[in-house]
C-alpha cells in the first residue's frame, strides 16, 4: 500500500527537521564560546593587522601598543585607518570586532532583562493558557496547545531545567518561580487566564496552585476561570470530582481534576481493543494477558472489564494478570469493585518478569483465544524487555503486544521499524502514555465539558423525538458546531448538579457496583428540579442580555420562555423535566451515583 512509503517521507521530513532543530540548539547552548573565540579571531587579526599597517608606515609600536589598539577596535576607536597599508586582517577585525561587540551587549541586556521583558509582554496576554511546572506533562501540553496556535505561559521552579529552552523555542513564555506562590500566578495573569493547568510533579502543590487560583478569580467576569489539576492517584482523584460536582454553580472558576492513568486506559484501549476485533465487534471469548497491575494496569483492567460488561456479549472475558502480588493486588481491586469478578474470568499469577518461569510464556493462551498481551511497567526499558522476552512466543502465536512507554521518543522509536514490514507477523507496539494522555483535548475536557456534552446530546434526542430539525432548531448541531454562548449555557448546567442535589438533601458518591440502579427521583423531586432548572436558566439568559417577547428572536436576544414556571407550557415544562430524569444516567456514565442524605419527599 502507499501509505507505507508516504510513512517513510514523512521520516525523512522529521529526521530532517530534528537534526536542523538539534543543531539549532546546540548554536544556542554554545552561543557565549561561539561569541568568545571570534572575539579572539578579532583580536588576532587586530594584532597582526596593525603590526603590518606599523611597519608599512614606519611607525614603531611595542606589542602592547598594537594589542590595545586591537582591544580599541571593540569600541571603534582605533580603527579609523586609511591607505594602502591597510590589510585584509586589519579590515576584517575592524568590522569583526565592533559587530562581536554589538551582538555580545544586546545578549546580555537580553539575559539581564529577560524577566522585565517577559513580564512587560504580559501586560497584553489575555485568553492564554497558564502552565504551572515543565516537567514531561507540562511540556507535551505546552508544545501540543503551541501546535494549536493557543497563547501559553508557563512557571517553572528549576531554572536549570532543559525544558524551559524548548518552550521558549516554541514561543512559549517562561516565567522562574514557585507557582505555588500566589505573587508569581498574577505574574502570569492569571485573572486574565481562559484556563490554569497545574502538573507540578506533587499533588499537593498542585492543589495549592488551585486553591490560589481560586483566590484570584473571585472579582472576575465574563467566562469562568478554568482551573485542570493533575491528581496522581486515580481513586483520590475521583473523589475530588465528586466534591467539585457538589459545590456551587454560582462561581467565576470551574475546577477540574484528571489523571494521566484513567485518560491514558481509555486512550490505549481505543487504539488497541482488548475485547473486539478489527471492525469493533466484540469477540466471543477474548483473553488478555496483563502484565503489571500498578496504577495504568488497574485503570486498563476496570475499563475493560466494565466495557465488557456494558456490550452484553455472551462470551467469556478472561484476563490473566501477572504481577509480583497479583493475587493481592487483583482482591484488592474486586473489593473496590465488586462486580469485576463477574464482568471477567480474573486469573492472578504471582510473577516476576525477570524470571525464567516468565520468560517461557507458558501461560500464554492457545492461538484461538489470545486476544493480546498488555505489559504496563513503570519502567520502559523493564517493560521492552519482558516483551522482548515474550516474543519467540507471541510471534508463533499470532498474539500482538503492547508496552507502555512514558514517552514517544528514546527506547520507543525502536519499535518502529518492525512495525513498518508488511506482511510481518504481530509487531511489539508501544503506547506513548504522556504523549496520548497529555493532549489538550483530553485534559481540558474535564468532568463539567464531558457533562455538558451529554447534556447536549440528549437534548438533540429530544428535540428529534419532537419532530424537530437543525432547520427548525439551529441547536440541534454536534458540539463542536454549538456558537460557544450555548456550549456555556450547557456548562453553566453540569455546574448547578451540585445546588440540585443540595436542595433534595442528597449527595454523590463513587460508583463501584456496576449492577447498582439507577438512582430514581420521585414526581414531586422531578417538579422541584425542573422549576429550578428553570429559574436557573432564566436568570443565565437574562445575565445575558436577553429579555422576554411574544415569539424566539436569536438576533434580537428575545425568547418567549423568560417568564415564571406557571406559565410554561406543559411540552416547555418536559424540556426542563427530561434532563432531571436522566441525571443518574449521566453521572453514572462518569462514574458517579446519587445517594441521599435524607428521606426523599412525598408525592
Amino acid at each position: 500500500m502507499d501509505h507505507t512509503a508516504s510513512g517513510h517521507g514523512v521520516s525523512r521530513r522529521g529526521n530532517g527537521q530534528s537534526i536542523g532543530k538539534r543543531a539549532l540548539r546546540a548554536l544556542q547552548n554554545h552561543q557565549w564560546l561561539i561569541i568568545g573565540a571570534l572575539a579572539l579571531a578579532s583580536i588576532g587579526l587586530g594584532i597582526v593587522g596593525f603590526r603590518n599597517y606599523s611597519a608599512a608606515t614606519g611607525q614603531s609600536r611595542s606589542f602592547w601598543d598594537i594589542l590595545y589598539l586591537a582591544l580599541q577596535l571593540f569600541t571603534l576607536e582605533s580603527g579609523s585607518v586609511y591607505g594602502p597599508a591597510v590589510g585584509w586582517e586589519l579590515e576584517v577585525a575592524r568590522l569583526l570586532a565592533p559587530g562581536i561587540a554589538a551582538i555580545a551587549a544586546v545578549k546580555a541586556f537580553a539575559l539581564v532583562f529577560r524577566e522585565q521583558l517577559q513580564l512587560f509582554r504580559m501586560r497584553f496576554v489575555r485568553g492564554h493558557v497558564v502552565i504551572c511546572g515543565l516537567g514531561r506533562k507540562g511540556l507535551r501540553l505546552a508544545r501540543q496547545l503551541r501546535a494549536e496556535g493557543r497563547r501559553v505561559v508557563a512557571i517553572e521552579r528549576d531554572e536549570g531545567n532543559d525544558h524551559i529552552a524548548q518552550c521558549r523555542d516554541l514561543g512559549v513564555v517562561v516565567l522562574p518561580g514557585d507557582a505555588t506562590d500566589v505573587e508569581m500566578l498574577r505574574k502570569a495573569r492569571l485573572g486574565e487566564a481562559a484556563c490554569v493547568v497545574a502538573v507540578c510533579g506533587d499533588d499537593g502543590a498542585n492543589a495549592e496552585v488551585a486553591v490560589h487560583a481560586r483566590e484570584l478569580a473571585r472579582w472576575r467576569r465574563g467566562q469562568p476561570l478554568q482551573a485542570v489539576v493533575h491528581i496522581t492517584d486515580p481513586q483520590l482523584c475521583r473523589l475530588l470530582v465528586e466534591q467539585e460536582l457538589e459545590r456551587r454553580h454560582r462561581d467565576p472558576y470551574r475546577l477540574e481534576f484528571f489523571n494521566v492513568f484513567d485518560i491514558g486506559a481509555r486512550s490505549w484501549l481505543s487504539l488497541h481493543p482488548a475485547t473486539a476485533g478489527p471492525e469493533g465487534r466484540p469477540l466471543p471469548a477474548p483473553h488478555l494477558t496483563l502484565v503489571g497491575l500498578g496504577r495504568m494496569g488497574e485503570s486498563l483492567l476496570v475499563q475493560a472489564a466494565r466495557g465488557w460488561r456494558d456490550a452484553g456479549a455472551d462470551g467469556e472475558f478472561h484476563v490473566t494478570v501477572i504481577d509480583r502480588f497479583a493475587a493481592a493486588k487483583v482482591a484488592s481491586l474486586c473489593h473496590r469493585y465488586p462486580r469485576l469478578a463477574q464482568a471477567c474470568r480474573l486469573t492472578a499469577l504471582d510473577m516476576d518478569v525477570e524470571s525464567p518461569e516468565f520468560h517461557r510464556g507458558d501461560y500464554l493462551p492457545a492461538r484461538d483465544g489470545a486476544t493480546a498481551v498488555f505489559i504496563c511497567l513503570d519502567n520502559d526499558a523493564l517493560g521492552l524487555a519482558a516483551a522482548l522476552a515474550l516474543q519467540p512466543r507471541t510471534r508463533s502465536l499470532n498474539i500482538p503486544v503492547v508496552v507502555r512507554m512514558t514517552g514517544d521518543a528514546g527506547l520507543a522509536t525502536l519499535l518502529r521499524g518492525d512495525e513498518a514490514v508488511p506482511g510481518a507477523p504481530p509487531a511489539i507496539q508501544a503506547f506513548s502514555l504522556l504523549d496520548q494522555a497529555c493532549r489538550p483535548e483530553q485534559i481540558l475536557a474535564g468532568t463539567h465539558e464531558a457533562l455538558a456534552r451529554t447534556i447536549h446530546a440528549d437534548y438533540c434526542r429530544h428535540q428529534r423525538e419532537r419532530g424537530e430539525t437543525p432547520a427548525t432548531n439551529p441547536a440541534m448541531v454536534p458540539w463542536d458546531e454549538l456558537p460557544e454562548h450555548l456550549r456555556d449555557s450547557n456548562r453553566d448546567q453540569a455546574a448547578h448538579i451540585g445546588v440540585k442535589l443540595r436542595e433534595l438533601g442528597c449527595a454523590l458518591a463513587p460508583l463501584t457496583d456496576w449492577d447498582e440502579p439507577l438512582f430514581a427521583f420521585t414526581a414531586d423531586e422531578v417538579e422541584r428540579l425542573a422549576r429550578l432548572e428553570h429559574d436557573r436558566w432564566v436568570d443565565e439568559r437574562r445575565r445575558a442580555g436577553w429579555r422576554p417577547g411574544p415569539a424566539k428572536d436569536v438576533d434580537r436576544k428575545i425568547s418567549a420562555y423568560l417568564v415564571p414556571w406557571e406559565a410554561l407550557t406543559e411540552p416547555v415544562r418536559d424540556q426542563d423535566r427530561e434532563p432531571v430524569r436522566q441525571l443518574p444516567r449521566f453521572l453514572a456514565g462518569a462514574g458517579f451515583k446519587i445517594i441521599r442524605l435524607n428521606r426523599p419527599s412525598a408525592d
